[in-house]
């Protein structure tokens, strides 16, 4: 990723994807805890004298682009520090991703939102062409079944009031 797709100053703060799998592009959204994580790293960055080096936004402390073995290394120690362990294997960068989809439906959810209607933009958030694509991703997780059951539920409750 490069400095120019970390957009972290504008009303809405975003990263440009480009030309990820199938030559797609995209622009996503940050959640503000993001962005401040993002733009205190970008402080840092640019105090330690690394933007002289790179113009890749992640850099490594030799000055070169941070690689995604090196990310994912860096990743696996801080599990294994934290003692975190989901079932038998430990978490990885990847599970990111679903831990986000999960999360996006719950926040929708919460929201009252369509999430049914709301899935398609979740593909073009992990970069799938096809929503089917993007169920993989999500979990059945104790609070997404819950949340799921009540929507059912007032869903079944106006039919049968009708």
């Amino acid at each position: 990723m490069r400095l120019t797709d970390v957009d972290l100053g504008s009303t809405t703060p975003h990263l440009r994807v480009l030309q990820t799998k199938f030559r797609k592009s995209r622009l996503v959204p940050m959640d503000p805890s993001t962005t401040a994580a993002l733009q205190d790293y970008a402080k840092q960055r640019h105090r330690l004298g690394y933007d002289n080096f790179c113009d890749r936004f992640f850099v490594s402390e030799r000055g070169t682009p941070q690689s995604y073995e090196a990310s994912a290394d860096s990743f696996r120690i801080l599990v294994r520090r934290a003692g975190i362990r989901e079932g038998t294997a430990r978490p990885t960068l990847h599970c990111l991703r679903h831990t986000f989809a999960v999360r996006r439906l719950i926040a929708w959810y919460h929201a009252g939102e369509n999430v049914q209607a709301r899935i398609p933009e979740l593909s073009v958030y992990l970069g799938h062409v096809r929503p089917q694509e993007t169920y993989w991703y999500l979990s059945a997780t104790p609070r997404l079944l819950d949340l799921a059951a009540l929507r059912f539920e007032a869903l079944v409750g106006l039919e049968n009031a009708s």
